[in-house]
């Protein structure tokens, strides 16, 4: 009897367990499940709805395994709260302890109903795509304002952006999406192409030229441009305060605004801004070959190049648009002056004068 009545108790235990594996499996979150169709969507409404309120976020967290996010208390604006979703569940809120970074919660939040997480599937597989490594899959995502500098204080209060993180089987990439799910640029600066890369072709010549037209637009004056082996950097007069810069970076990424400083430009005697379409970036590729063949230097590697309009309180020239280049090589160095039309203005190597224009 003893026998039987356990008999009664297992078999109905065994028959669930059978029967329930495949919703129990189904339960069980499936790994980058919220990179996926609809799945980012449907986390995003659950903590929406667990929330009741409208609501602003300081953070998003998105992995393969979790859906985190850290949003300001509706009820209380000086408190931040932390929501998990995992297999159709929300947990929280949870209180989180706030950082140097987001301790200004208004202004580190952002509106949780301005993003668009039917967007993530697709901006995740063009990151991937660009991303172009081996073995390539998103790591991880995150979103929250970029860090940013105000006139008396600094934290997470630039613009909300999607962090993407994407790892390979031999190297790792980065990049960045606006809430709206725009790719907004990919870097593979520490990746195995990036180590061959070098400015110095016509065709990356070519690409930064256009890219900077194209971004200037009606902004035609240029302070100075230089460059080294990796990148070129573009120094501009700020539209509403033309005493100070915008510095564009050009490099194995594309173009970008760099700086979060606004330098001053520095007001040097003779020297003049000059039009960008005065200049043809492409011809740095020639010069470089004819500096290294003039010095005899070869091997050498790029020190700076640069492109400044001036004019020599030695001549009377007038302002023109000079291109320096200087090389290295050991304890050797070397240094040719160029007018716009390729002429030698003045030669040196290793400290000693070779040739100066009359």
């Amino acid at each position: 009897m003893k026998n039987s009545r356990n008999l009664f108790i297992v078999f109905p235990l065994v028959i669930f367990v059978i029967l329930g594996c495949g919703s129990i499996k189904n339960l069980m979150p499936k790994k980058g499940q919220y990179f996926d169709g609809d799945n980012a969507q449907n986390a995003a409404k659950a903590i929406r709805d667990k929330v009741g309120k409208p609501l602003k976020v300081i953070e998003i967290f998105i992995d393969e395994n979790e859906f985190r996010v850290q949003a300001q208390d509706p009820d209380k604006p000086k408190n931040v709260d932390e929501y998990k979703y995992v297999a159709g569940f929300v947990s929280g809120p949870t209180p989180v302890q706030l950082n140097a970074m987001n301790n200004d919660v208004e202004k580190s939040s952002f509106p949780f109903d301005e993003i668009d997480f039917s967007a993530i599937p697709k901006f995740t597989k063009e990151a991937i795509d660009r991303a172009g490594i081996e073995g390539g899959k998103i790591y991880r995502l995150t979103f929250q304002r970029e860090f940013a500098l105000t006139d008396n204080t600094a934290g997470a209060l630039g613009n909300a952006r999607w962090h993407i993180e994407i790892n390979g089987a031999r190297e790792n990439v980065t990049a960045v999406a606006d809430q709206k799910g725009q790719l907004l640029g990919v870097d593979v600066s520490r990746t195995a192409k990036a180590k061959d890369y070098t400015i110095f072709s016509k065709d990356e010549l070519k690409k930064a030229q256009d890219a900077l037209t194209k971004h200037l637009a009606g902004r035609s004056q240029i302070v100075e441009i230089v460059m080294y082996d990796k990148y070129l950097i573009c120094k501009v007069p700020n539209v509403e305060n033309p005493k100070v810069g915008d510095e564009y970076k050009f490099d194995i990424n594309g173009l970008s605004k760099t700086g979060l400083i606004k330098t001053p430009i520095m007001s040097i005697p003779g020297n003049e801004n000059f039009a960008f379409a005065d200049i043809d970036l492409t011809k740095a590729a020639d010069f470089l070959q004819k500096v290294k063949a003039r010095v005899e230097m070869p091997n050498a590697s790029v020190g700076s190049f640069s492109i400044r309009r001036r004019k020599s309180p030695f001549n009377n020239k007038g302002a023109r648009t000079l291109w320096t280049i200087s090389l290295k090589d050991g304890v050797k160095d070397g240094m040719v002056e160029y007018d716009n039309d390729g002429n030698e203005v003045s030669v040196r190597k290793n400290g000693e004068k070779i040739f100066e224009e009359k």
